[in-house]
């Protein structure tokens, strides 16, 4: 399809106005300074400069292919393509080729950038291409933290992944239609109080083990399992349901034997934890009947899946785990193995027993993911037949000790806003040898007791952070307090006045000032 680009929709934009020109020199992580830079603008490519000439430009799929292939280090593109000046029509000619980039160089004689032209991107594609780069940033970050367990935990660890699109290409049209209706539906609120399935759907979906009430009953019980989140390592509530049971944090799996001395934990999302699906038809539950009958009730499968991808693999730095342990992880991809990762068993490929079940779609939900007993059962199976065939279950006993990792974790989303909140104050360039303070203040209102402590300690470092509370719990707004400190301190020569943001706030740091009625700091 043509797109319907004029020389009237374009604008020139010349290099003092633009906030995309960054010098190398100043930047202390450049994937992370680009991340935070799209996802806060609206421009598409960063043109790179060093001591003041023209390196390169990174674009924002440049980025996404970056954490899509967990490189090492994020490229250049010296190769790129610029006008020579400014000519509106080669600009159309140009976009109207490259149909996702809405901005182009223009270069002067000496090489070096003059501005772009560009025109207004429609908001529904720049969106889609923020959530797909924002979906790769946390799939390259949840890696790193997989690879990062692998290389400090004592226990033997299986990856587990299969390949979505391969999944998806296998359906036919009509079966991909069905579960992005669902999807729709659920989404709407239309039948949302049975995901988007018709009855006669769900009949098909849990087959023998379908029962008059049993999707009220499913969803009701999912609604009620709890995370609880204590030191950033989230687990579940104990639960007592007809359908679903939980205890000390993770999924009961019912058949696991009294007498077994040896685990095999499994660690993934809603797939491992058996969304859906009743305590005796999840993957554990399957993987455990194969280990009953044919290991002399000697290993216990532990099902320690979260619904959330987010969730799921930060339970295990909390875990106490010794080189006995056989640890399962599901990953949306492979990892990469490198000589650090001597624990790693081996790898195993999920797509072709999703490829294997005959009309797929009766046994999904809306996503293969979420799906029942049956894919269950077989994915169960065929991990014990690897294990057979690798012979992990072979490999006798030692005395080593369960040891964690660390009794903390930091998650996605809370790393995140951290290194969004540093960005935005240009707190991520502390690359010098400077020494650095921080004070944290309340000023309801700024007096010349604060300036006085200001300067103080001012006076023991050679650039300082105030940061103000970001709440408006005192008599004086936020709003109010920060430009009274700004204009308190602006005469102080390396003293920045920052907003505190989620960081800190004054239940936390001032308790028996706001016990107080007159607020006086």
């Amino acid at each position: 399809m043509k797109m319907n680009i004029k020389e009237a929709d374009l604008i020139f934009l010349s290099k003092e106005y633009m906030t995309s020109v960054y010098e190398m020199e100043d930047i202390l992580d450049l994937p992370a300074a680009a991340y935070y830079h799209f996802m806060s603008c609206e421009d598409e490519i960063l043109y790179v400069h060093k001591a003041g000439k023209m390196l390169g430009v990174c674009s924002i799929g440049d980025l996404e292919r970056f954490y899509e292939e967990n490189q090492k280090e994020l490229k250049i593109n010296q190769q790129y393509t610029f006008l020579k000046k400014i000519d509106y029509r080669m600009a159309v000619e140009f976009f109207e080729h490259k149909r996702t980039i809405n901005e182009i160089p223009v270069m002067t004689d000496e090489n070096e950038l003059a501005g772009i032209i560009r025109y207004e991107k429609e908001e529904g594609l720049r969106n889609k291409q923020k959530r797909a780069l924002k979906y790769a940033r946390a799939h390259a970050w949840h890696m790193q933290e997989i690879e990062r367990f692998v290389c400090k935990t004592k226990a033997r660890v299986v990856f587990y992944s299969y390949c979505h699109t391969k999944v998806m290409k296998h359906l036919s049209e009509q079966e991909i239609g069905i579960l992005k209706k669902r999807r729709e539906k659920a989404d709407s609120g239309i039948c949302a109080d049975r995901l988007g399935l018709s009855k006669e759907e769900w009949r098909k979906f849990y087959q023998l083990y379908y029962e008059t009430d049993i999707v009220e009953t499913m969803i009701s019980e999912m609604d009620l399992c709890r995370p609880v989140v204590k030191n950033g390592i989230t687990t579940f509530l104990d639960m007592d349901g007809k359908y679903y049971h939980f205890k000390n944090g993770y999924r009961v799996t019912p058949n696991n034997p009294a007498g077994a001395d040896r685990r095999i934990i499994m660690y993934g999302p809603c797939i491992v934890v058996g969304g859906y699906c009743k305590d005796e038809s999840t993957i554990a539950y399957y993987l455990q009947d194969c280990l009953n009958e044919n290991h002399d009730m000697e290993w216990k499968v532990l099902n320690k899946g979260m619904y959330d991808p987010n969730l799921c693999y930060g339970r295990m730095f909390g875990e106490e785990l010794s080189a006995n342990d056989i640890v399962i992880i599901w990953c949306v991809k492979k990892p990469k193995i490198d000589k650090r990762m001597r624990n790693v068993l081996f790898q195993g490929d999920l797509t072709e027993v999703f490829l294997e079940i005959p009309s797929l779609t009766d046994n999904l939900i809306n996503h293969p993911l979420h799906c029942n007993h049956i894919v269950n059962q077989k994915i169960a199976e065929r991990i014990y037949r690897d294990f057979c065939r690798e012979k992990v279950l072979e490999v006798p006993k030692n005395s080593s000790a369960p040891e964690k990792i660390q009794d903390y974790y930091i998650r996605w989303d809370v790393h995140e806003y951290f290194m969004g909140y540093f960005a935005r104050y240009g707190l991520h360039k502390e690359n010098d040898k400077s020494l650095v303070g921080a004070i944290v203040v309340n000023c309801n209102p700024f007096t010349r007791g604060h300036r006085y402590l200001i300067e103080q300690a001012l006076g023991r470092v050679d650039r300082l952070y105030v940061f103000v509370v970001e709440e408006d719990k005192s008599y004086f707004s936020f709003q109010d307090r920060f430009r009274m400190v700004e204009q308190g301190v602006a005469d102080l020569v390396g003293v920045q006045v920052i907003p505190s943001g989620s960081i800190f706030y004054q239940k936390i740091l001032l308790p028996s000032i706001l016990k107080k009625k007159q607020y006086r700091l």
